[in-house]
């Protein structure tokens, strides 16, 4: 079973509103020619189910850093007021540094985010790739640098975020009043959310490796495990997704299995874990 679980009319009525963010999501890509792939979740659904994952509760895409910055400029044009691009630029409360496309009118607020103070509705998830280093150790020194400046990033502003459920006792204890101390002294020296974005953003632009094929979401904790190359990747290939289709990478076997291993087969029953919202408001639905 999931930890927590959504009954099955509010889990359809939330899938069908990322359905159709997903479809206005890709009519602007293709517009202005951005290419984009599903990941995660979406993606596996897409191979094994031709839709959602019957227990899923988001959908996750990407795009190269250079189509993403071009979506982030565009797409605002192209929302009037339906949607908002959700990112650390755009909103200065939003603690991560990949994008949502968020539903005006609509409210989500996700179980294990309750105390984050920033405006989130229904949502899908926009990821960045950026050029990655080949040389390994190059590229697990990028890897820490940006996890570790995304994560300063939270605590400049959130003081007590969520903390993994594998931590307990006296060490969850211990790492808790850490961030509420380096929350602190963030908010003592006015070190801001900006100056954070800023600096990771230079870290996770400026691969040394200038001809690199390689590209990362540094975002991800084990971004490393869904690496892609540009030249086995692209032109992306059309897969069904429930009423519509969603791009895959054309070596999706080799992106997903480093990851989640033999993807085709279901997980067990104690391993479907979903996003659960303390509270969702659909607004106006159409």
């Amino acid at each position: 079973m999931v930890e927590k679980e959504y009954d099955q009319d509010t889990l359809n009525r939330l899938k069908q509103v990322e359905l159709d963010i997903l479809k206005d999501f890709v009519q602007i890509c293709k517009k202005y020619d951005l290419p984009y792939f599903a990941t995660g979740g979406t993606a596996i659904g897409a191979i094994r189910h031709q839709g959602f994952i019957p227990w899923d509760d988001d959908i996750d895409v990407c795009m190269l850093r250079k189509d993403y910055d071009k979506f982030m400029e565009v797409g605002p044009k192209e929302f009037g007021d339906k949607y908002i691009f959700m990112t650390t630029e755009t909103e200065p409360r939003y603690p991560l540094m990949f994008g949502k496309m968020v539903k005006k009118g609509t409210r989500f607020i996700e179980d294990a985010y309750q105390q984050a103070d920033y405006p989130l509705g229904i949502y899908i998830d926009i990821f960045p790739y950026d050029q990655t280093p080949e040389d390994e150790a190059l590229r697990k020194k990028y890897q820490k640098k940006t996890w570790n400046i995304a994560r300063m990033h939270v605590l400049t502003l959130i003081g007590n975020p969520k903390l993994p459920d594998s931590m307990n006792g006296i060490k969850k204890a211990i790492a808790s009043a850490g961030c509420q101390v380096v929350h602190f002294f963030f908010k003592l020296f006015h070190v801001t959310p900006q100056k954070m974005t800023k600096k990771y953003l230079a870290w996770a632009t400026s691969c040394p490796e200038p001809d690199s094929d390689l590209y990362i979401d540094y975002s991800y904790l084990t971004g490393e495990n869904l690496m892609i190359r540009t030249k086995t990747s692209f032109p992306t290939i059309e897969m069904p997704f429930e009423d519509t289709t969603v791009s895959m990478v054309r070596d999706y076997d080799s992106f997903l299995r480093p990851e989640y291993g033999d993807y085709m087969e279901l997980p067990p029953e104690g391993e479907r874990h979903n996003h659960f919202a303390a509270f969702i408001d659909f607004g106006e639905e159409e």
